[in-house]
């Protein structure tokens, strides 16, 4: 899904303004379509939920993490992590929401029947951990394997 886009021409949705900012939205199954090999290059992979926490650890807990995962152009964030987190919202059978003001990143872990994602709002620092049903868009992010 590409925000304001709602047609199925790639090319077009590649186009706009907002897919050269933000990239594209995903549901989980697209994510995870053949072992997430689709979105993310040879030798990377998408982050599982120990992986992100193991990433938020790193960076001083949750409650911190945020602001240095946040880019430092676009939001109030430092960017020290090298994370560069846009706030390219979400998406579900109701629409686009919060663009410009919240970001979501798909991991590749289960939980049940929703998979688990992080976020990061404009007002916080922290970094938020959810499971959400698989059908809303978010983003995606690759990691070296």
């Amino acid at each position: 899904y590409v925000y304001g886009y709602e047609g199925t021409d790639a090319s077009a949705a590649m186009s706009t303004a907002y897919y050269e900012t933000y990239g594209a939205l995903y549901n989980w199954p697209a994510v995870m379509a053949n072992g997430g090999s689709l979105l993310c290059p040879s030798g990377w992979h998408i982050p599982s939920d120990g992986e992100f926490t193991e990433l938020t650890d790193f960076l001083g807990g949750e409650s911190v993490a945020g602001g240095k995962m946040k880019d430092d152009v676009q939001w109030n964030g430092s960017n020290s992590s090298g994370f560069t987190g846009l706030p390219g919202g979400f998406r579900y059978s109701g629409g686009f929401f919060i663009n410009g003001s919240g970001g979501y990143w798909w991991s590749a872990s289960e939980s049940g029947s929703s998979s688990w994602h992080r976020d990061l709002h404009t007002n916080y620092d922290s970094v938020y951990r959810f499971h959400y049903y698989r059908y809303y868009g978010f983003s995606a992010r690759c990691v070296r394997d």
